[in-house]
């Protein structure tokens, strides 16, 4: 059953006055770096992350693994974080994790257990505020279902997310790895984007894009913003490659 959870782990330094120079996004330039880690087992992954997701205004990671070396590079580069836990590798914490240069007004989490695993696949929800604006932000950190047969509880997973957001009235992104890597998976993902009336963030054959099957797996969908300009690149320090993506709240 998916459900919401309470094992947030709710990032340390939210109240070091250190972190809390930025109160709300700049309307103008909400920056997102997108990319899943394949929890830092490749070298380079931390060089590449600290390079990749500087200066960014949000960075949503799945397959985050809550090491000393990942801690290190948010506090170096002054973000704030949290992360909804999957589960526990080598006795860290390992999920889904936004981190951002504004503290997260709210956040909560939902998992879904991927059924020939049993571990579950964790999608983080969180709210921040924009300047000048009454709606805040909602930012959605998903890492879809991988292995099962079928599309039955692929689909519950996106019903879910389609049920956190469906209400919600201001800017919207949703990012993650989506593992859409057939057909059917990508006809769900679909109907979730025009249930949702989401724009897509389109990655031509110029773009490095992770695909399998031919299929992309990673997205960036969004609303009520203004699509500014995206770039990708080819990396060897993790199976996917980072996606960045920078808007304009309308």
């Amino acid at each position: 059953m998916y459900h919401k959870e309470c094992n947030i782990i709710n990032l340390a330094h939210s109240n070091d006055s250190r972190f809390d120079h930025i109160a709300a996004f700049d309307p103008n330039t909400i920056s997102l770096l997108n990319w899943n880690i394949y929890k830092g087992q490749r070298l380079n992954w931390a060089t590449d992350l600290k390079l990749f997701s500087n200066q960014h205004d949000l960075v949503t990671i799945q397959e985050a693994y809550l090491g000393d070396e990942l801690e290190g590079l948010l506090n170096k580069n002054n973000l704030h974080w949290v992360m909804n836990k999957a589960f526990h590798l080598r006795k860290r914490a390992s999920g889904v994790m936004t981190a951002s240069s504004v503290k997260a007004i709210l956040s909560h989490g939902l998992h879904q257990k991927e059924p020939w695993l049993r571990l579950p696949k964790a999608t983080l929800i969180s709210h921040y505020p924009i300047d000048g604006m009454k709606d805040n932000l909602l930012v959605a950190n998903i890492h879809g279902i991988n292995f099962s047969l079928g599309t039955m509880v692929y689909r519950k997973q996106m019903e879910a997310l389609y049920q956190e957001i469906k209400r919600h009235h201001g800017p919207v992104i949703v990012a993650g790895d989506f593992n859409s890597w057939s057909s059917a998976r990508m006809r769900i993902v679909n109907e979730l984007v025009e249930k949702l009336r989401l724009g897509s963030v389109e990655w031509g054959s110029h773009h490095y894009t992770t695909r399998l099957f031919g299929n992309a797996i990673d997205h960036v969908f969004y609303r009520g913003l203004k699509l500014l300009n995206q770039e990708s690149w080819r990396v060897s320090s993790s199976d996917h490659n980072p996606l960045r993506v920078t808007f304009h709240a309308l």
